[in-house]
């Protein structure tokens, strides 16, 4: 029985949905950290710390903190655990714009500057269509990572699991700044790096109160802004600034 052709025009049509949801799939595993440097899965041992944080992070003494200036909600945190230390950080929620931009700057972010066109922009936004079609805020778990402190004092976090967005920095393996969001609703960015340092810092010098590291607000605050950076940049790179005025 002979087949009849189809016509091209269905051809390409399928052909770019295909090609639509791989470049989905491949944006979403590499937003929620998926890559090669970061490992594929949690192992078991991170599953349980993350079970810990979730059961008992208003009880756990943590060596360094940041929490939500409107009600004092744990935002992330550094821990000492029996087997070492290690850090949390809550997650992130974000609006359903800043959501559409995220994953279309992932997806121009593939390209080279010169090879991006109008039409590039478009599949950015028609992948956001499909990404967010059943949640129009792309979220993100809390994670752990584990953290170790060589003998000259180097610092050697574990691998970052927690999204990659596509404006972000990282140092010594990990974020400056981690986009986080409180139950009530109000989203910050945590100072990731500074946070870990603090926590190494407080617990070698045996600190017997939690070390406070400030949440910057994502909304641009008018006048001068109450909260202060951690971080200096210089000649030699990005500085932790813990002690700063």
């Amino acid at each position: 029985m002979q087949q009849r052709a189809r016509p091209a025009g269905a051809v390409r049509s399928r052909w770019k949905r295909t090609r639509s949801a791989v470049t989905a799939y491949v944006i979403l595993e590499r937003m929620n950290g998926a890559s090669s440097d970061s490992g594929a899965l949690a192992d078991q041992r991170e599953q349980q710390v993350l079970r810990l944080f979730d059961a008992h992070r208003r009880t756990l003494q943590l060596r360094a903190a940041t929490r939500c200036p409107h009600d004092e909600r744990l935002l992330a945190g550094v821990c000492r655990l029996p087997d070492g230390l290690w850090a949390w950080h809550a997650g992130s929620r974000l609006a359903p714009q800043a959501s559409r931009i995220e994953i279309s700057s992932w997806h121009l972010d593939r390209y080279a500057i010169e090879e991006i066109t109008p039409e590039l922009h478009d599949e950015g936004q028609q992948l956001a269509d499909e990404l967010l079609r059943t949640n129009p805020r792309y979220e993100t778990p809390a994670t752990v990572l584990r953290i170790d402190v060589c003998a000259d004092g180097a610092i050697r976090p574990g691998p970052w699991r927690g999204s990659r967005y596509a404006l972000q920095f990282f140092a010594g393996g990990l974020p400056l700044l981690a986009s986080t969001t409180c139950k009530c609703r109000r989203s910050y960015q945590v100072q990731m790096l500074a946070l870990v340092h603090a926590g190494v810092s407080a617990d070698l010098n045996a600190m017997p109160r939690t070390r406070h590291v400030e949440a910057l607000p994502i909304t641009r605050v008018k006048g001068p802004s109450p909260v202060r950076s951690a971080y200096r940049f210089t000649d030699q790179g990005v500085q932790v600034d813990l002690d700063g005025p």
